[in-house]
C-alpha cells in the first residue's frame, strides 16, 4: 500500500469515529431532556389533589409485537356477563402466542385501543327466547276475529237493579202523564176544542181557562188551599167552597206524592243504571224491557176496567184514595162546572195514550245492541266449545 492510500484511511477512520461520539453525545443529552420533562418524574409539579394517581402500567418486552386481530367483546346490552371477558381471555392468548409473550395484562391492556367487533350471534335486546316466540307469532298471525268480549255476570246489586228499574217505570210513566193532564196546554186544548160541553150555569170559554189555570197551578206550587180560597168571581163571590177547598188539598197532596215516588224510582233507576253499566256488566235493558211491559200491561188492564164502566171506574178510584163524602158535589159547583165528566174522559184517554206510546218506546230502547250482545254470545260459546 502505498503512503498516500495509508493517510487516506487513516483520515477516513478518524471521521468516522469523531461522527459516532458526536451521536453518542446527542442520544444521551436528548434523553437526559426528556426525562427532564417528563412528569412523571418531577416530583415537585406533582399535586395529589388535582392529578390522578396513575396505575403502574404493564411493562412491554422489547421483542413483543403490537396486537392486530380484532377483540371479540359482548355489547354492553348483552344477557351474557362473561363474554367480554371470555372474549379478550381469547384474544390475549392469540395474541401471546404470535408475540411469545408470557405476561397477559400486557395483552389485555393493548386490546382496550383495539376495534370492537359485534359478534354475529350477539342479540341486541333484552327479550328472552319465549318474548322472541311471541312478538313472532303475533306478527305473523293471520287471525282476524274480534277480541273476545268478558262474559257478563249478574251480581245481586244487577238483579236488584233490574227488579228496581221494572217497578220504578210505570211510576215514573204515571207521573208523566199526570203532569201532561194537569197543564195548562190541555186545558187549554179541551176548552176550546169542538164539541166539549158548555157550562150550563154561565162560565164561557174564556172563564174555565182564567179559573181553571189557578187550580192547575196549585197543584204544582208549594202554596196552601188559601191559594184557591182567595179566588173570587167579578161579583166578590168565592169561587170554591170549603169542601171543594179541601178535595183539592188531597188531590194536591196525592199528585205530590206520585211526583214524589216517581223521583226517587227515576235516581234509584239511574244510580242502578251507572252500576249495571259497568265493564262487564249485565246492563238497563233486561230491567227497561220488564219495566216497559209491565206499564203497558198495567194500563191495558185499567182501560179495560174503563171501558167497561167508567162511572164504576170513576167512584171506585175516588172511593180508594180519597174519603168518603169528600169528593162528590153538585152540578153547580164551581169543580164541576170546570172539569166536567167529558174532561175526564178525555184526560183519561190523553194520558193512557201517552203513558202507552212513552212505554212502547222504552221497550224498542231496551233492544239497542242486541245483534252486539248476540255476536258476543255466540264468541263466548264458540270459545267455550274450543
Amino acid at each position: 500500500m502505498s503512503r498516500d492510500e495509508k493517510n487516506e484511511t487513516e483520515d477516513l477512520l478518524s471521521r468516522r469515529m469523531s461522527s459516532g461520539s458526536a451521536s453518542a453525545a446527542e442520544k444521551q443529552s436528548s434523553t437526559s431532556l426528556e426525562a427532564a420533562n417528563d412528569p412523571s418524574t418531577d416530583t415537585e409539579a406533582f399535586d395529589p389533589i388535582t392529578d390522578p394517581i396513575a396505575e403502574d402500567a404493564p411493562k412491554h418486552s422489547a421483542d413483543a409485537k403490537p396486537q392486530t386481530g380484532p377483540v371479540r367483546v359482548a355489547p354492553a346490552h348483552s344477557s351474557n356477563p362473561n363474554a367480554q371477558s371470555s372474549s379478550t381471555r381469547g384474544a390475549d392468548r392469540s395474541s401471546s402466542s404470535e408475540a411469545g409473550d408470557s405476561v397477559s395484562t400486557a395483552s389485555a391492556s393493548t386490546s382496550t385501543g383495539a376495534t370492537r367487533e359485534v359478534p354475529a350471534n350477539a342479540r341486541t335486546a333484552v327479550m328472552s327466547e319465549a318474548d322472541w316466540a311471541a312478538v313472532s307469532k303475533a306478527a305473523t298471525s293471520t287471525d282476524s276475529r274480534e277480541p273476545e268480549v268478558p262474559e257478563r255476570r249478574r251480581s245481586v246489586l244487577d238483579v236488584i237493579g233490574t227488579i228496581w228499574i221494572m217497578l220504578a217505570t210505570p211510576f215514573v210513566l204515571l207521573a208523566l202523564a199526570v203532569r201532561f193532564v194537569a197543564s195548562g196546554i190541555f186545558l187549554k186544548f179541551e176548552y176550546f176544542r169542538p164539541g166539549f160541553p158548555a157550562d150550563q150555569f154561565g162560565f164561557g170559554e174564556a172563564d174555565r181557562e182564567h179559573y181553571g189555570t189557578y187550580v192547575i197551578d196549585y197543584l204544582h206550587n208549594f202554596d196552601s188551599r188559601r191559594y184557591l180560597a182567595d179566588i173570587v168571581m167579578p161579583n166578590g163571590e168565592p169561587i170554591f167552597i170549603s169542601d171543594e177547598l179541601s178535595h183539592m188539598a188531597d188531590v194536591k197532596g196525592l199528585i205530590s206524592l206520585l211526583y214524589l215516588v216517581a223521583l226517587i224510582g227515576l235516581i234509584g233507576s239511574v244510580l242502578f243504571g251507572l252500576y249495571m253499566c259497568r265493564k262487564g256488566g249485565s246492563g238497563i235493558h233486561a230491567g227497561v224491557r220488564l219495566g216497559s211491559i209491565f206499564s203497558v200491561i198495567f194500563m191495558a188492564a185499567v182501560a179495560v176496567v174503563a171501558v167497561l164502566g167508567w162511572e164504576s171506574f170513576f167512584r171506585g178510584f175516588h172511593k180508594v184514595f180519597f174519603k168518603d163524602g169528600t169528593w162528590e158535589f153538585y152540578a153547580d159547583d164551581s169543580l164541576i162546572r170546570l172539569f166536567p165528566p167529558q174532561f175526564w174522559v178525555d184526560a183519561g184517554i190523553a194520558g193512557g195514550g201517552l203513558f202507552v206510546l212513552v212505554a212502547i218506546v222504552l221497550f224498542c230502547f231496551s233492544f239497542a245492541g242486541h245483534k252486539k250482545r248476540r255476536a258476543a254470545r255466540k264468541a263466548r260459546k264458540e270459545a267455550a266449545d274450543a
